[in-house]
């Protein structure tokens, strides 16, 4: 397996393409897969569609974001990146498809179909372990959660790989942008199927622990993943105590102290979006009445990326392919540490070239998470 990856800041969407364009060495007709991350500031839409001119013969998906990221840049904003994937023995096959948070099921068809093309086996458990699903969620339509039902309904394989982010918008918080063969949409998602003889490994990155404190949230809007009381009193006051801080400081403790869901030995997070003047809670995942959460405290950055890119190298002696989807949150976490250099060097000792974006929200498998690190990896 082959990857290239370009990348262009030019602000002038036709001088980028043709940067973009002459970086790649190889020949448009040798790619399976063309894979593009761009900001707001570009004309997302014709964006995609000249893309997709130049790589006609290939599957090509595209987000909008809120940064992007390449092993050569680090992290970026205001910049459009572009990777290919070529390998003969790998099967590639993608769908788009809008409106998920209203009318799901009318996209099953489309997907069983998508997926079908890229080899994949439906309704078998454990037949597709040579094959995994990315994807990009339209990320202010509160649809991922819907998205990856669907998702799982269709293929009907318990143990299938899904693995993706939700796209951002610059942290303007207006519009995003997901798009497949040169369609996009703005309240969907595009998925690209993937079934490949080589080996894939997909990790999780957390650098929050339990600070063994737990909050219960015991009233709860599921439908805008509003949070309205923990501990039956109000959220804001109730966080505040748990972290022994006043009021007035809980929401400038919130990226240092998002909640974390207990699944087994797992710890997933959920990242607090806003303080209401009410004192409610909005979230950016969605959030069960009476659920158990814990409240959590960061770890060292640095140190676990490093862990990570040592877990990689020993379960992918020689990558080929490697993709990151980094929370916007963990971004902005990094910029005010002065860590953005530090992470992005960290990874460049261990991905010989890496790209993705900084996103509203990750996937993977069943459920969706904030401020985490998702990494896909495939060997040589």
């Amino acid at each position: 397996m082959i990857q290239e990856i370009a990348f262009s800041s030019n602000p002038d969407m036709d001088s980028a393409l043709r940067e973009l364009f002459g970086q790649l060495k190889g020949s448009p007709s040798s790619c399976k897969a063309v894979i593009f991350m761009a900001s707001v500031c570009y004309d997302f839409p014709l964006l995609s569609q000249r893309i997709q001119s130049k790589f006609p013969g290939c599957e090509v998906m595209g987000a909008s974001t809120s940064g992007e990221i390449c092993g050569a840049e680090g992290f970026s904003k205001k910049s459009i990146v572009l990777t290919t994937m070529s390998d003969p023995a790998t099967k590639v096959s993608g769908v788009i498809f809008d409106d998920i948070d209203q009318f799901p099921i009318v996209h099953k068809k489309a997907i069983a179909d998508a997926a079908s093309r890229a080899g994949i086996s439906l309704g078998r458990n454990g037949a597709n372990k040579d094959g995994f699903a990315l994807t990009f969620i339209n990320g202010l339509c509160n649809a991922e959660e819907a998205t990856l039902a669907l998702l799982n309904a269709v293929i009907g394989d318990k143990e299938f790989a899904i693995a993706g982010g939700s796209a951002g918008d610059d942290l303007q918080f207006k519009q995003t942008y997901v798009s497949y063969n040169g369609r996009t949409v703005s309240h969907g998602a595009a998925v690209l199927f993937f079934k490949t003889p080589k080996k894939f490994v997909i990790k999780r990155e957390n650098i929050f622990a339990p600070t063994g404190k737990t909050l219960r949230l015991t009233g709860v809007d599921i439908e805008s993943r509003t949070v309205k009381s923990i501990n039956n009193q109000s959220p804001r006051r109730a966080y505040a105590q748990a972290l022994g801080i006043s009021e007035s400081e809980a929401a400038n403790a919130a990226l240092t102290h998002p909640l974390g869901r207990a699944y087994g030995d797992d710890v997933f997070i959920s990242s607090i979006a806003s303080f209401n003047p009410d004192g409610s809670m909005g979230m950016y995942c969605r959030v069960l009445p009476n659920a158990g959460v814990e409240l959590m405290q960061p770890l060292d950055a640095v140190q676990i990326a490093g862990r990570t890119g040592e877990e990689f190298t020993k379960e992918v002696k020689k990558q080929g392919f490697v993709f990151l989807v980094n929370c916007i949150l963990r971004t902005i976490g990094f910029e005010q540490q002065g860590l953005t250099g530090r992470i992005a060097e960290t990874w460049r000792r261990y991905f010989p070239a890496y790209c993705g974006f900084s996103s509203y929200g990750e996937q993977k498998d069943h459920l969706n998470f904030n401020q985490t690190l998702l990494a896909i990896v495939i060997e040589a």
